[in-house]
């Protein structure tokens, strides 16, 4: 017997958290392994709720999970959200070493600029592997900010844009930060701040990032297009996580399997990342923070971006699993003023 559910993904002895619709009606829920579900919105009106004084409130639901009875309705039965409403949604840059390498070799654009004439593809990622270790490394954590425009569930459709070709996945561990952080948290500190984990997949349009009529040559705007931020399906509370290193990041486009790769093999932790980040903005209850991605992009794969009729499926051990239809965005009839922007050779 498996020690995770088939129905959900959890583990066995664990639970995890969800907003649900069924309706009209949204509600705040605790999922049991095999899809058992209890409603919390008595309690917990809206999901920040459950995150703003965490300890007590993991203290509160595990005694929930033991013994309150369920709605008598499958998981099936509801429509599984993001399992936050309108978070702060903060990202991870370069975070897993042979991403990072793996970006700077094949990704198009100003990361071309540094490749010497002539030279191959191993040895490119030869150098920029040894700036990852000796620069990167060595330096602190990059963050840059999605807006919760682009935030949709676990399964939602993933709209592709009139703009760009090159849409492409990141399939991340998302840390779930917990109410009533202090400012300049040290990592030892930042760790009672971590709520739960969720999966994250932190879209981009790739040939939209470098543009040449600003100094600094790069356009992140192109991670916000809306559906690229996709959340869910359940917060599992850390708890539940004595290892991240058990953790497994696996995603597949229409079957085949891109990304494979350990969730713990960062350059810098969640601790890390939350210490930085309080130093930078304020960390709110049921804030996202996406991980960064493992290696195993589009461009790796032959440059085989998302299109419309793909699939998208992503699993993290014991965190549940996403599914996404790939589809045209309905326009309207509508078309872009400004388009692709524009790169020097």
């Amino acid at each position: 017997m498996s020690e995770f559910d088939s129905e959900t993904g959890l583990k066995e002895g664990t639970f995890g958290l969800a907003r649900l619709r069924q309706g009209e009606r949204v509600l705040t829920a605790l999922v049991r392994p095999g899809g058992d579900v209890v409603d919390l919105s008595d309690r917990y009106r809206v999901a920040t709720e459950l995150y703003s004084r965490w300890d007590r409130t993991f203290d509160d639901l595990q005694v929930i999970a033991r013994k309150s009875h369920s709605t008598g309705l499958s998981l099936s039965s509801y429509q599984v959200l993001a399992p936050v409403d309108r978070p702060q949604i903060f990202c991870a840059g370069s975070n897993y070493r042979q991403h990072a390498a793996e970006m700077y070799t094949f990704n198009e654009g100003n990361y071309q600029k540094d490749r010497l004439a002539g030279e191959s593809d191993d040895e490119f990622f030869a150098r920029n592997r040894a700036f990852v270790d000796n620069k990167r490394a060595k330096g602190m954590p990059f963050i840059w900010l999605a807006s919760h425009g682009s935030h949709v569930g676990p399964d939602d459709d993933i709209q592709i844009p009139s703009i760009g070709t090159a849409h492409d996945w990141e399939a991340e561990l998302t840390v779930v930060i917990a109410g009533g952080s202090p400012r300049y948290l040290s990592p030892e500190q930042a760790g009672e701040f971590i709520a739960g984990y969720t999966i994250g997949n932190d879209m981009h349009t790739g040939d939209l990032f470098s543009r040449s009529d600003i100094k600094w040559n790069a356009d992140w705007i192109a991670k916000q297009q809306p559906t690229f931020k996709q959340a869910g399906p359940f917060v599992v509370p850390k708890q539940f996580v004595p290892d991240r290193a058990a953790l497994q990041i696996m995603l597949d486009v229409s079957g085949e399997r891109m990304q494979d790769w350990p969730a713990d093999d960062m350059i810098f932790s969640p601790e890390e990342y939350l210490a930085y980040a309080s130093e930078r903005l304020p960390l709110l209850a049921g804030d996202l923070l996406m991980m960064g991605s493992p290696p195993g992009n589009g461009a790796v794969h032959g440059g085989r971006w998302l299109t419309a009729g793909d699939a998208v499926d992503i699993e993290i051990t014991g965190r549940g699993r996403q599914h996404h239809r790939v589809v045209n965005e309905d326009a309207r009839g509508r078309s872009p003023y400004w388009g692709m922007p524009p790169l020097d050779d």
